[in-house]
């Protein structure tokens, strides 16, 4: 039964793009660009425990909860990795929604630079038994400024009411991240200032180099 259970799972070519980078480099948009020329992709939608920015769709930007409602559910282990990405603001991936890429599902899924710098260890912490199987259907990448000195306008454009204070913080943050996990990820991608289709054609590149190498 094992073995047909693995067999099965082998069949199925699902593709787990995993996308992670500083805040304000324009990971929102290289993705909505993305899924608008990939239509066999889909975002994964993860949890969070902050309300709803204007026109923010539950179940299709995130699934919303309560700070209280998504820190039970992390204590219940529901889970596969989650964070908190500003004071009392927290972001999680489930289980559930992770493993649809062993059905044939290709997804795209936004995760923060320290997640997504230990995507492997994520896995073989949680879901040991089929760790592996997603490894290897796993693609990391680390979209990249062309400057940080972009990053405070683009940040402010979309948060227009954001704390400069945290801002700074969370820059240091992710500069921090940069310098110690760059080498951990598969790519690295420059989204260049207003040449995001050149940046979602590099995507695309790497997904088809990936699909071909699966096929050997």
């Amino acid at each position: 039964m094992a073995e047909e259970k693995n067999r099965n799972i082998n069949n199925q070519n699902g593709i787990l793009l995993v996308i992670t980078g500083p805040s304000g480099v324009g990971k929102d948009t290289v993705i909505a660009e993305f899924l608008k020329r990939n239509l066999d992709f889909k975002k994964l939608v993860t949890d969070t425990s902050r309300p709803p920015r204007e026109k923010e769709i539950e179940g299709k930007d995130y699934n919303f909860f309560t700070c209280e409602e998504f820190l039970k559910r992390a204590e219940r282990g529901f889970y596969l990795e989650n964070v908190e990405v500003r004071p009392k603001e927290y972001k999680g991936t489930s289980r559930e929604a992770i493993q649809e890429v062993f059905s044939g599902k290709h997804i795209i899924w936004k995760i923060d630079e320290d997640s997504g710098a230990h995507t492997k260890e994520i896995f073989r912490r949680t879901m040991p038994d089929l760790a592996e199987e997603m490894i290897a259907r796993t693609i990391t990448i680390y979209i990249s400024p062309e400057e940080w000195s972009q990053l405070r306008e683009q940040y402010f454009a979309r948060e227009s009411k954001a704390n400069q204070e945290w801002f700074l913080i969370k820059l240091g943050r992710d500069k921090e991240m940069w310098r110690l996990y760059r080498d951990r990820f598969d790519h690295i991608v420059i989204n260049r200032r207003r040449k995001v289709s050149e940046t979602v054609v590099e995507l695309e590149r790497i997904i088809k180099e990936k699909r071909e190498n699966n096929k050997k």
